[in-house]
């Protein structure tokens, strides 16, 4: 199952990527990691992502709350 992290990541360059992390005050890497499910984003960071992509007027806006509150996969 994609999430939005994931698909603004496909939709995006790769500076876009390194800027949103800038932005949100983290790596690209570690953004990386959230996006794949590898990592969960503490509030403050999904928030902080949440504000960044807002920045980008031609890309979607990531809610918060969909970074947080992830659906588990169906085992």
């Amino acid at each position: 199952m994609e999430n939005q992290l994931l698909t603004w990541r496909k939709a995006s360059s790769n500076d876009e990527w390194v800027e949103l992390a800038g932005k949100a005050g983290t790596s690209p890497g570690y953004l990386n990691l959230i996006a794949y499910g590898y990592r969960n984003a503490s509030p403050r960071l999904a928030m902080a992502i949440e504000e960044a992509s807002k920045s980008f007027s031609d890309k979607l806006v990531i809610a918060k709350e969909r970074l947080v509150f992830r659906k588990k996969a169906s085992v």
